[in-house]
C-alpha cells in the first residue's frame, strides 16, 4: 500500500470515527462542517477534505490539525537541559587577590564546573575561593563572571567585580566606585582598608556566587 492511500485510509477512518462519536449522520455531520453530504460521503471512502475542512473537524474532535490530518502525533521527549560547563581559571586568595591558571583571562582553566542558570550568553568564567580572606564567603565558593570586553562598563559600578589593575597589576575581587580622580576606581574591600585612585584595565560583574 502506497503512502498516500495509507494517509487516505486513515483520514477516512479519523472522519468516519468523529462523526460516529458524535452521534451525526453524513447529513447532520456534513451540516456541522458547513459542506454536503456528498462531502462527507467522498471523506469517509478515502477522499482527502479541503484543509479548511480539516481544522473545523479537529475543533469538534478536540484535537490538533494536524494530528486530525496525520493521526495521532508520537510524544516527542524534550531533550534534557545539557549543563553548561564553565573552565574555572582561577583561585582567590590572601587579600582577594586572583591567581591565575594561566596567562590567558580567559583561558581554559584547570578544572570545569556546571555554570550557573540565568546568566545569558558569553565567555563565562569563573574563580574559586581559596582560604577566608572573602569572609562571609567560605573556602571552596565559586564567583562567577564573564570576560568579553576590555575596559571598565558602567555597569560595574558599586557591585562586586573581578578587576585588573592597569600595568600588569593583579586580578582582584572588590567592590568597585568611581574617584574623584577622571578615570580612576575606588576598590572597596570586606576586610580590608579600600584602595583608592586605582587605574584599572577591565572590570567584569560578578554574575554569581554559588557556595
Amino acid at each position: 500500500m502506497s503512502r498516500n492511500s495509507r494517509e487516505a485510509d486513515g483520514m477516512a477512518m479519523r472522519v468516519r470515527g468523529l462523526r460516529n462519536s458524535l452521534g451525526l449522520s453524513q447529513s447532520r455531520f456534513a451540516e456541522e462542517i458547513g459542506v454536503d453530504q456528498s462531502n462527507v460521503s467522498r471523506w469517509e471512502n478515502g477522499a482527502m477534505p479541503e484543509d479548511m475542512h480539516i481544522i473545523k473537524m479537529a475543533e469538534l474532535a478536540g484535537a490538533h490539525p494536524a494530528e486530525f490530518r496525520y493521526g495521532a502525533l508520537p510524544e516527542i521527549e524534550p531533550p534534557p537541559a545539557a549543563s553548561r560547563l564553565v573552565p574555572v581559571v582561577g583561585y582567590v586568595g590572601a587579600g582577594q587577590t586572583v591567581f591565575a591558571h594561566d596567562d590567558h583571562a580567559m583561558g581554559g582553566g584547570l578544572e570545569e564546573v556546571e555554570g550557573p542558570e540565568g546568566v545569558g550568553q558569553g565567555t563565562v568564567v569563573a574563580v574559586r575561593i581559596r582560604g577566608d580572606s572573602m569572609h562571609p564567603m567560605r573556602d571552596g565558593w565559586l564567583l562567577f563572571y564573564r570576560r568579553d570586553q576590555e575596559g571598565v562598563p558602567d555597569n560595574c559600578l558599586n557591585r562586586l567585580c573581578i578587576v585588573k589593575v592597569a600595568n600588569d597589576g593583579p586580578l582582584l575581587v572588590k567592590e568597585l566606585h568611581r574617584s574623584y580622580q577622571p578615570n580612576r576606581y575606588l576598590l572597596a574591600s570586606w576586610n580590608a582598608p579600600p584602595m583608592e585612585d586605582v587605574d584599572l584595565e577591565w572590570a567584569a560583574t560578578v554574575l554569581s556566587i554559588r557556595p
